[in-house]
């Protein structure tokens, strides 16, 4: 496109650049675009979702090329996910050898001559004031836009960023995390009234009568008073037979261990 780098000139402009001190280790660059004239889908949240998977592959198809042409020792791009704002495609990218952190500007620069071949060429409306590019060192999590009942989460061992819903809120589908009290209806049963206690979880309010009432998790034992009150009754009875049973059985072993010391004394 018009102002695009070619291989070579971009090939002695890294050469000119110092390597880091982290020889051997590949470096990773993020980038964010947002496209201003597509319109976002709910169905962009899911990555198994059809709608997702063509996307990624019409990005991935558009700007592979663009980034092996114009960059030396490019190794693959990954879109890491689609977020709301138009559309806002955050992706990463690696390289095959280290890279000086300058790269980061020299990929700028890329995805901006990207921008104004995509919109000639594609009718593709790219932002140049949203082009976001950092190195490995930046924050995963800034990447991944979590909702407010969300938190970034960076696994130790991987270095993936990912949201971590918080307690009683969960995600479907890779949508962001919602209230279990909306997701799942039935989570209460019998009527019973959903509430999300921050940073508990979901807990159920259950219905109470004038003589009956639900209990459980999930107010899903019923009780009522004539039942606690025939209960009661039933433990009471039980309680006095077990209690006379025993009161007799003694009764019955002293009397019998008196009767026996009467017939042994003699007169």
């Amino acid at each position: 496109g018009s102002g695009g780098f070619s291989s070579e000139a971009r090939g002695s402009d890294l050469e000119a650049f110092p390597l880091p001190s982290r020889p051997g280790r590949a470096l990773t660059v993020f980038f964010s675009l947002r496209v201003t004239n597509m319109a976002f889908s709910r169905n962009l949240f899911n990555k198994s979702s059809s709608e997702y998977k063509s996307l990624e592959q019409q990005f991935i198809q558009l700007l592979v090329p663009y980034l092996q042409s114009n960059l030396n020792n490019f190794q693959n791009l990954e879109i890491l996910n689609f977020r709301n704002g138009s559309i806002v495609v955050n992706s990463r990218m690696r390289f095959g050898k280290p890279v000086p952190k300058e790269v980061t500007n020299i990929i700028y620069l890329i995805l901006e001559d990207f921008a104004n071949t995509a919109y000639h060429t594609m009718n593709l409306a790219i932002d140049k004031y949203s082009l976001d590019v950092e190195s490995d060192r930046a924050d995963p999590c800034k990447f991944q836009a979590c909702n407010e009942f969300s938190k970034c989460m960076v696994n130790q061992w991987s270095g993936e960023a990912e949201c971590v819903c918080d307690p009683g809120y969960l995600s479907i589908d890779g949508l962001p995390c919602q209230s279990v009290c909306d997701a799942q209806h039935n989570f209460c049963l019998n009527d019973g009234k959903c509430d999300i206690i921050p940073g508990k979880g979901a807990i159920c309010r259950c219905r109470v009568g004038e003589n009956w009432w639900y209990r459980g998790e999930h107010c899903e034992e019923y009780v009522s008073e004539p039942l606690v009150v025939g209960i009661a009754i039933a433990s009471v009875v039980g309680f006095l037979l077990v209690a006379g049973g025993i009161i007799f059985f003694l009764a019955r072993t002293l009397r019998e261990q008196y009767d026996g010391e009467d017939s042994e004394d003699p007169l």
